[in-house]
């Protein structure tokens, strides 16, 4: 007796993503970077995240399970390094923030400078009239 096709691709489906669950605790992910997340299992078994819901909650709630409980290190190395290059960045825009204002600052002087030239030139004055009565 053979198995129907939607069985055989559940049964295929199931062993892509036990053996991903594995390889993700055990730290040795292939084709994700092995964060204990719901998008990394996907990834790692080359299964949507729609059909894990859909289809392998079971093994999806186990994941999450163990991964509430277990060891985050991976993790925690990730948002570790997520947030260095993050300071980094933020210590890049800060100096060019600097050098912005620096710029801002002396084109603000100029405009003024220019603003005064331009207004003293076009100053009219009266000329005085004598008036012979």
């Amino acid at each position: 007796m053979t198995l129907p096709h939607n069985t055989t691709r559940n049964n295929q489906e199931r062993q892509a993503v036990l053996s991903a669950i594995t390889r993700i605790h055990a730290g040795r992910a292939e084709r994700s970077n092995g964060a204990h997340t719901v998008v990394a299992l996907a990834s790692e078994s080359g299964i949507s995240r729609q059909r894990l819901y859909e289809h392998h909650s079971d093994l999806l709630n186990d994941f999450k399970a163990a991964v509430g409980g277990g060891s985050v290190a991976s993790n925690a190395q990730a948002v570790q390094r997520q947030l260095a290059q993050a300071s980094e960045r933020n210590q890049e825009l800060v100096a060019e923030n600097t050098q912005l204002r620096g710029k801002i600052r002396t084109l603000a002087a100029v405009i003024t400078e220019l603003t005064h030239d331009n207004a003293s030139a076009n100053v009219v004055v009266p000329i005085a009239r004598n008036h012979l009565q």
